[in-house]
């Protein structure tokens, strides 16, 4: 039977230690891309003598709700418990192909849509606009960036999980 096609295969445990790691990832790093883009806000509007409070807001919830995420996902991070086989190896392997694709779509169309509002809204392209462009110009970075390295994790299973297992599970490893 192909590996590939089921959970049973040598994929499966592999690709649902990547898809546990990824789940603990995604806890804790989109509650922080708010909280960076807040950041991001707050930091372009006292350059440009703004106001600050949206980005602050963003921050202290993004931290709070990360800082949560990171305690939520405590025991599955340091657990030496074996993972659960991924039970659709096709779509795994699906989104590792496609999602570069969509990093790009998400990057374009966040360019596409700071361009529309720097030239078709009113006073688009004043420095009161920047805080704003600068907030969605790193939400978009930052959403990126979480879905390359997901699709790195998937990726790079078996490797990751052929070190995992030699770490927590003596015996079992290679």
């Amino acid at each position: 039977m192909n590996g590939s096609m089921n959970a049973l295969g040598p994929k499966g445990p592999a690709f649902g230690f990547s898809q546990r790691r990824s789940w603990v990832f995604y806890a804790w790093w989109y509650p922080a891309v708010l909280g960076l883009s807040g950041a991001v806000h707050a930091g372009l509007a006292l350059l440009t003598q703004g106001d600050p409070e949206l980005g602050v807001v963003l921050l202290i919830i993004g931290a709070v709700l990360a800082a949560l995420g990171w305690a939520a996902t405590a025991a599955p991070r340091f657990t030496r418990k074996l993972p659960r086989p991924a039970a659709d190896i096709p779509r795994v392997e699906q989104g590792i192909r496609i999602t570069p694709g969509i990093i790009w779509t998400v990057l374009g169309g966040t360019a596409v849509i700071l361009l529309l509002l720097v030239l078709f809204t009113p006073e688009g392209a004043s420095p009161e606009t920047i805080p704003l462009l600068g907030l969605l110009a790193a939400f978009a970075g930052g959403i990126a960036s979480g879905l390359a390295y997901t699709r790195w994790l998937m990726k790079n299973s078996e490797d990751l999980y052929g070190r995992w297992l030699q770490r927590n599970q003596p015996g079992r490893g290679r």
